[in-house]
């Protein structure tokens, strides 16, 4: 019975002292399970533990000492004046001067025991002794202890008999009690607690790891970090051991809570070595000092946290979190992103360290929701706010990417939940939600910032609102945000106006002696009048607003030269008016591609420009490095796809007509390698820290005179000029060069040699995003089953010829995509001799049951009788009757008449299938045709999805009395932007068919338009030339009232509706008069809007205006189509490239 009580107590006194419930009033329990107070417990263990009273000492005075330390504090993890906000040490575990007398005493109790070899009494008195201020005489009774540095070796050895090895298990039986110590509290099991804490074990961890720190701890105050930081680091095994040991033997035993609260002092200690370690080393170490033992502490500070719960050492947890997320964005901020970062450059994997940050921040953010609130009235929530600042940081550093932006607006959402009306939140939400496509939500939180800045700053409340050139910033970048809204959208004219207002708000806080600032604003403003240019389709206000905007521009260059403001420039210096001046354009392009080599739409631009000056193969050679821009950033999944052998200047010189360009290389300048595939940061925008030239692992993350953490906005980056553009949007970009590439090549080589060059941009696209349903291909090695294969095929290959550029007065260009820039026309004669159409027969594309049909709504079944039951001359006769009769009267708009023509036209759906437009999804019939996989997987999808809500049951009951027709609806699939990029490659690739007299190829390539977006105007042009190709003029009618349905103002639709109007059968035959009426309408309408720049818009005007008998109209028409057509480039720059970055 002795011996058994003699285990117990010896575990309970272990267990007491392990956790550290000093100030617990029953710290221990009974064998009967009564509750002891530290005075009973101590009773009993001298009681019952003969030989052992200084054992009991010890431990008495330990707990006195620490009561003492936490007089004055309501925070039990507290040990003295700690304020966790501070870097420095302060008067933590020091006694105040009031309690140092009753400490003396107790210090003097444990002088007067004499047990040798008895460490722990040597490592009380030094704790005593640091108390008591007196580190000297601290660091002489550590001296006395062997191997003190090496912590494990006091320690006793683990032992165990399970199959596992379980760490700190000892054997279940021991027969008799230890009679002497020769490293700490160590003696037999017993039950009631775990094994670690009865054989004394965990104490034994525990005295190390606080000696440990009370030696560091000591050497800081005497003014010696290398020292303290070389006693701190001697800790590390037992960290080691720590992490691998205990979190074992709890996850066995106990919960999360009880088990922290089991091994509270060891955590404690531990907390606050690892805490003390990581301050010295930011404050005096750089970031590679040391083998990077400020990265080792990082780690294991993580790792030790998981253990620990949100209210435990918040403050130092805080600080430790933003060290370790401070230390990340400095170490990779200065190789991993620019500050304008490549339009496609930007990796799809974010960088291995992002993981560890984001793990931090989740911590972090736990923390966060456990020791801030609400705050109150004129009371800020800054370290929420610094948080959030923190998050955008780390966002930054990675990569900037869009793709990797929600979980970043994710931790903004919940920081308004602990913030009111917070502008920093704001801030950042409008630019991320721009970002990341919610163009609605960002505009909300924009217009949520001017109006919480401007009524903070109203009411006059001191550092309540933003500063003055984060006010500029973010309502620059607002602006630029609701202009490219504006240019995307039909109604985009409230945008425009908002810009406006933005623009005016920033001016009133513009500081004027900061010229990237000024730069900037100018930079906005001529990106506003360039849209209110392209929008309003005003021709009296068009040319006053394009010049205000090329003033801005120059003043934007004048004041800060950008490439941004280079690349508008060269926009604005190449539109057609009194100031237009392509060869200024092209200096203007390049100046934009020398500054930003990696950015795309530059190198895009450059080409067109070139193109528009009649310098094919130049911009031929432009076109092929931008080209090679984005197949390098594809083919580089290492970290460095540009080192010293391949550099952006050796890309240019390998393109034999990139011109003389030397692009500025900055990564080379600061002599980094890439890292995480991301380019590097220009010295422009190096943060301050950086400025002096150093590597980030060469700088330290504070000052060493530092107390506290500086706030995180200053790791931001200045917002850059024109956004990030997301992984689609380079693809965009790439897509765009690519078909302004073919455009250009069958300008040169004629459809002949643009044939081959389409297997190279469809294979291009099936590796981006997977095969387009490349069964349009121009390879005829093997051909399509569902076109090559039927009867009439050609399988005749056409030797590639080099063809002279055309020599035709207007129309410079040549043969061109028809749906993008030139519209293709050859005027004065035909595209193609006629051809006699193949027998056409519909059938269903896809395999089906007899009876299945398609449903159709009430309108089209009535469209469709009405349609069937009129001739064709009839219909004919009464819609020019129509268009003339509102064209003279003026009742109507010619956006409202071309709705009108696309009567018994389904928006979401496709044309109305009648004898006289054929259905896209039908196949010929009696001909070995197969349909497409994609082709035949739409019309699965599209009857799976209008048959969703029909359930198959075995056996149906009766049906119910019938119910009056009701109108089905069928579900609108909207097409996604890739899919739309895509129908525009099969379009354009239809017209390359078509111009080679291939008939069936081209309206393979039509169908796969139409099926990747069936709202394509694009689509419905070419099947209106494919008709007018096999002179079926009444079709291609047809054809192009849907695409004007579609989009009332297209422009390539309407000039091609006008020239089957004004078109004869024979030179003998004369144009009606209500149809050249009806033209001059149209065209004049067309002309004074969206095709103001189109020279074949103006020619065709110039014809209706003869026959009109109007010839000064007809020779001012023929002037300005000859005055476009002089300097044009090979596509629309606006389509192509985009009005504004």
């Amino acid at each position: 019975m002795a011996h058994a009580k003699d285990k117990y107590y010896w575990a309970q006194l272990r267990a007491a002292l392990t956790a550290g419930q000093w100030s617990s009033p029953s710290p221990g329990k009974a064998p009967n399970g009564s509750p002891l107070s530290w005075f009973h417990v101590l009773r009993k263990f001298n009681k019952h533990c003969k030989g052992f009273q200084d054992v009991a000492e010890v431990a008495s005075q330990t707990q006195a000492l620490f009561l003492l330390l936490g007089a004055d504090t309501e925070d039990v993890d507290q040990l003295g004046l700690e304020d966790d906000n501070e870097l420095v040490l302060g008067d933590e575990c020091l006694l105040p001067l009031e309690r140092i007398e009753e400490a003396r005493s107790g210090y003097e109790t444990l002088r007067s025991l004499d047990s040798k070899n008895f460490d722990s009494l040597q490592l009380a008195l030094a704790f005593y002794a640091y108390a008591l201020g007196q580190f000297p005489e601290c660091l002489s009774y550590f001296s006395q202890v062997p191997k003190l540095l090496e912590a494990q070796s006091h320690i006793p050895p683990s032992f165990t008999t399970r199959s596992d090895n379980s760490a700190l298990q000892v054997p279940g039986s021991i027969a008799d009690t230890s009679s002497s110590w020769t490293g700490s509290f160590i003696s037999a099991d017993a039950p009631g607690s775990t094994t670690d804490i009865k054989d004394g074990r965990a104490w034994a961890i525990i005295e190390s790891i606080r000696s440990t720190c009370l030696q560091g701890m000591c050497y800081e105050k005497l003014s010696q970090p290398k020292k303290a930081i070389q006693a701190y680091s001697s800790a590390l095994p037992l960290l080691s051991s720590i992490e691998s040991e205990i979190p074992r033997t709890l996850t066995h035993t106990h919960s999360s809570s009880a088990s922290f609260d089991n091994y509270r002092e060891l955590w404690r200690w531990t907390e606050r070595l690892m805490f003390r370690t990581i301050s010295l080393l930011s404050r005096f170490c750089c970031l590679d000092e040391n083998d990077g033992l400020i990265w080792t502490m990082f780690t294991h500070y993580h790792a030790c946290s998981a253990h620990w719960p949100a209210t435990f050492r918040t403050g130092h947890r805080s600080a430790v979190a933003v060290l370790h997320l401070r230390a990340l964005i400095i170490r990779y901020q200065t190789s991993s992103t620019t500050a304008t970062p490549n339009s496609s450059f930007q990796s799809a994997k974010p960088p291995q360290w992002l993981s560890t940050a984001r793990s931090v921040i989740q911590e972090y953010r736990t923390i966060l929701g456990t020791c801030t609130t609400f705050p109150k009235a004129g009371e800020r929530n800054v370290k929420v706010e610094d948080f959030v600042d923190l998050c955008v940081a780390v966002w930054e550093t990675s990569g900037a990417m869009s793709d990797g932006v929600r979980w970043v607006l994710d931790m903004l959402w919940w920081a308004t939940r602990l913030t009111f009306n917070s502008y920093r939140i704001y801030r950042h939400m409008t630019r991320l939600l721009s970002i990341s496509g919610d163009a609605e939500l960002a505009k909300r939180t924009l217009r949520l910032y001017v109006q919480v800045v401007s009524k903070a700053r109203e009411a006059g409340v001191d550092n309540d609102f933003d500063t003055d050139r984060h006010w500029v910033e973010t309502l620059i970048n607002g602006a630029r945000m609701l202009c490219r809204l504006a240019i995307s959208r039909q109604d985009g004219i409230d945008d425009a106006k908002e810009a406006e207002d933005m623009i005016e708000k920033a001016k009133t806080r513009l500081d004027d002696d900061d010229k990237e600032m000024v730069a900037r604003v100018a930079l906005a403003e001529g990106v506003w009048y360039t849209t209110l240019a392209m929008i309003e389709s005003d021709p009296y206000t068009r040319q006053t607003r394009l010049g205000r905007a090329l003033a801005a521009y120059l003043k934007s260059v004048a004041t800060y030269p950008t490439p941004a403001a280079h690349h508008q420039l060269a926009i604005a210096l190449s539109l057609p008016g009194s100031s237009q001046n392509v060869d200024e354009a092209i200096i203007s392009a390049r100046a934009a591609v020398e500054d930003e080599a990696e950015e795309i739409r530059h190198w895009h631009l450059l080409g067109l420009l070139l193109s528009a000056n009649g310098e094919w193969e130049k911009a031929v050679g432009i076109l092929e490095v931008g080209a090679d821009l984005d197949e390098s950033n594809q083919d580089a999944e290492s970290p460095a796809r540009l080192n010293p052998e391949n550099t952006t200047d050796d890309i240019v010189e390998k393109a034999p007509m990139a011109d003389g360009i030397q692009a500025k290389d900055f990564e080379f300048d600061h002599q980094h390698a890439q890292v995480n595939g991301h380019s590097k940061l220009p010295a422009a925008h190096l943060p301050p820290n950086d400025a002096d030239g150093l590597t980030s692992e060469h700088k330290r993350l504070l000052d060493p005179q530092a107390t506290a953490i500086p706030s995180s906005a200053t790791l931001l980056r200045p917002l850059p000029d024109h956004p990030f553009p997301s992984p689609r949007d380079a693809f965009e970009y790439a897509l765009q060069l690519r078909m302004t590439q073919m455009a250009l090549a069958e300008h040169i080589e004629g459809p002949e040699g643009a044939e081959v060059r389409w297997v190279n941009v469809f294979a291009w696209v099936a590796e981006r995003k997977g095969s387009p349903s490349t069964s349009g291909s121009m390879t005829e090695t093997q051909p399509r089953s569902s076109m090559d294969t039927g009867t009439g095929a050609r399988t005749t290959q056409t030797q590639s010829m080099l063809h002279q550029p055309s020599q035709d007065p207007l129309n410079e260009k040549g043969p061109s995509a028809d749906q993008h820039g030139s519209l293709g026309l050859s005027l004065g004669q035909q595209d193609l001799p006629s051809l006699e159409p193949p027998p056409i027969t519909v059938t269903p594309a896809t395999p089906a049951e007899p009876h299945r049909r398609f449903p159709l709504n009430m309108d089209e079944k009535e469209s469709l009788r009405g349609r069937r039951s009129s001739s064709a001359d009839g219909t004919g006769r009464k819609v020019q009757q129509m268009l003339k009769a509102r064209v003279h009267k003026g009742q109507e708009k010619i956006s409202t008449i071309s709705r009108k023509i696309g009567h018994g036209v389904a928006r979401n759906g496709n044309l109305k299938r009648t004898s006289s437009a054929p259905d896209f999804h039908a196949v010929l019939q009696n001909h070995n045709y197969q349909a497409s996989s994609i082709h035949s997987r739409r019309r699965l999808r599209s009857l799976i999805r209008n048959n969703a809500a029909a359930t198959p049951i075995e056996s149906p009951p009766a049906p119910p009395p019938p119910l009056p027709p009701v109108p089905e609806e069928t579900p609108t699939l909207h097409a996604t932007k890739d899919d739309k990029l895509i129908s525009d490659l099969w379009a354009m690739s239809a017209a390359t068919f078509r111009r080679l007299g291939r008939i069936e190829q081209t309206k393979g390539a039509i169908q796969e338009a139409e099926v990747k977006d069936s709202e394509n105007p694009a689509v419905w042009v070419q099947l209106g030339l494919y008709y007018m190709a096999l002179d079926r003029n009444r079709e291609a009618l047809e054809a192009f009232q849907k695409a004007l349905f579609i989009s009332p103002d297209d422009i390539t639709a309407s000039v091609h509706l006008c020239r089957i109007h004004l078109s004869t059968k024979s030179s003998t035959d004369a144009v009606s008069s209500d149809k050249a009426d009806l033209v001059a309408g149209l065209l004049d309408h067309v002309t004074r809007g969206p095709g103001w720049d189109v020279p074949e818009a103006w020619y065709y005007l110039a014809k209706a205006y003869g026959l009109q008998g109007r010839k000064d109209k007809e020779r001012e028409s023929l002037t300005t189509a000859l005055a476009l057509s002089d300097r044009r480039s090979i596509r629309d720059i606006g389509r192509a490239v985009g009005w504004c970055l």
